[in-house]
């Protein structure tokens, strides 16, 4: 499961707005929105990569430890 406030805390320190990443990642900005409020639950695996690779961190640490 994504770990939607990491995501949002790694976006917000580099300066990234929903929008920037958005157009980052192709992926829509109401996309992006709905994984960082965690109303969107189980991304697939290739939306998590481009986040990822957008954010400069890998996959596992934005997956939450169980």
């Amino acid at each position: 499961m994504l770990n939607n406030l990491k995501v949002r805390e790694l976006r917000n320190v580099k300066g990234y707005t929903t929008l920037d990443m958005a157009n980052l990642t192709q992926i829509s900005k109401s996309y992006i929105e709905e994984l960082e409020r965690g109303t969107k639950h189980n991304p697939a695996f290739n939306k998590v990569v481009l986040i990822a690779k957008v954010l400069g961190v890998k996959v596992d640490e934005l997956v939450l430890k169980l």
